[in-house]
């Protein structure tokens, strides 16, 4: 059978052969001049200021005496007067592995 010219196929076939094409050539990128503003912008009379941090360092590198501290633990749960029951499934198992059996 013929392919009539004005069918969506062969529209769509030309096309993408055309397209093909073009990505298959030869390309030729342009130069561009840039300026590159990503750096932050800091005035001239700005100073950074610096901290002599030995004194602190030495000071807490050095011996120290801890005190004793009394603590008074809360952080177990408070429960009073609960008695948990224990419930035997076996039964209750049995009775459903039977039923899955008759089925």
């Amino acid at each position: 059978s013929k392919t009539k010219l004005n069918t969506p196929s062969f529209i769509n076939t030309t096309i993408m052969e055309k397209v093909a094409a073009e990505i298959q050539g030869e390309h030729a990128l342009k130069h561009v001049e840039t300026t590159d503003k990503s750096a932050p912008v800091i005035d001239s009379s700005t100073h950074i200021k610096t901290v002599d941090r030995s004194g602190f360092l030495n000071e807490v590198q050095g011996d120290h005496s801890l005190k004793h501290a009394e603590t008074n633990d809360k952080s177990a749960p408070v429960v009073e007067g609960v008695t948990i029951k224990t419930v035997d499934r076996k039964p209750f198992l049995e009775e459903v592995a039977n039923a899955g059996k008759k089925a």
